[in-house]
């Protein structure tokens, strides 16, 4: 009998993850035997549950919410984008030695790339300042911004996030959602699950027109709410984060295995 090589993603819910699908295909376009697993754990049993699943042969896990803070504390070592963010979504174990990574930040940049989105000299806006916020910023500053100006429902939580950066202060900005921004972003970065949780998301009133770029990391099957307010504000140029998801998940998976995998999946195989 072969002896698979066996993966999993955590996180709680779990049932909606799209990584089993993405991993699978992953492992099938390169002929390799992997198992790939969705498995629920809790956050107040993280460290026994992640400690149980390397126990049973578990070669790597992928972290979602709401555990990759947690993730982050349990890893011994870590990588400077997971040193950066705050965050793990990706451990494995060598020689005893759990390692966490973040391939989060890394994913936004390399599915720009291939849509021919440039970030140098742009000016970014960023929408949302969570755990998702956190984990793209390392990685859009470093393609070199004009500015990075980061929008919250609680500007406090803005101030909490800007504070973590406070090495790049001068690369970023905070602005008010309730008032005007008094400048023209080139690119907006949808980082809040407003649309998705289908809550209203208070809006500069001067924030989309026509000829900007938006990007919203969440993903459905249809265009996401954010989006489908981008498309009525007559901008055309937007994508959502299946691209992302895809480019991480693939970091995750060269990481793993050592194979770099082919990342041309359509949307209408996932979902």
């Amino acid at each position: 009998m072969p002896v698979f090589k066996k993966f999993a993603v955590i996180g709680s819910p779990i049932d909606h993850s799209l990584s089993p699908k993405i991993h699978s295909i992953f492992a099938r376009k390169l002929g390799i035997e992997i198992t790939y697993e969705a498995i629920e754990v809790e956050p107040m049993h993280f460290d026994s549950s992640v400690n149980r699943l390397f126990d049973e042969g578990y070669a790597g896990l992928n972290v979602t919410l709401p555990l990759k803070e947690l993730a982050f504390n349990f890893a011994d070592v870590l990588t400077e984008d997971s040193n950066l963010s705050g965050s793990v979504n990706t451990l494995w174990k060598e020689d005893g030695i759990i390692h966490g990574d973040s391939t989060d930040g890394r994913g936004l940049i390399r599915d720009l790339q291939e849509k021919k989105i440039n970030l140098k000299n742009k000016e970014i806006v960023i929408l949302g300042a969570g755990g998702s916020a956190k984990a793209i910023i390392p990685s859009l500053l470093r393609e070199d911004p004009k500015r990075i100006s980061i929008g919250n429902r609680t500007f406090s939580k803005a101030e909490e996030l800007l504070e973590s950066f406070f090495s790049s202060k001068n690369k970023m900005n905070l602005f008010e959602m309730s008032e005007n921004l008094n400048f023209k972003p080139d690119i907006i970065v949808n980082s809040t699950s407003a649309g998705i949780k289908n809550e209203n998301i208070e809006l500069p009133r001067d924030l989309l027109s026509k000829d900007i770029y938006v990007y919203d990391l969440s993903y459905s099957q249809e265009d996401t709410p954010f989006l489908e307010l981008v498309k009525s504000r007559g901008i055309e140029n937007y994508h959502d984060g299946i691209g992302m998801l895809i480019h991480q998940a693939a970091l995750s998976f060269k990481t793993w295995n050592n194979q770099v995998p082919d990342t041309s999946i359509s949307k209408v195989e996932l979902l």
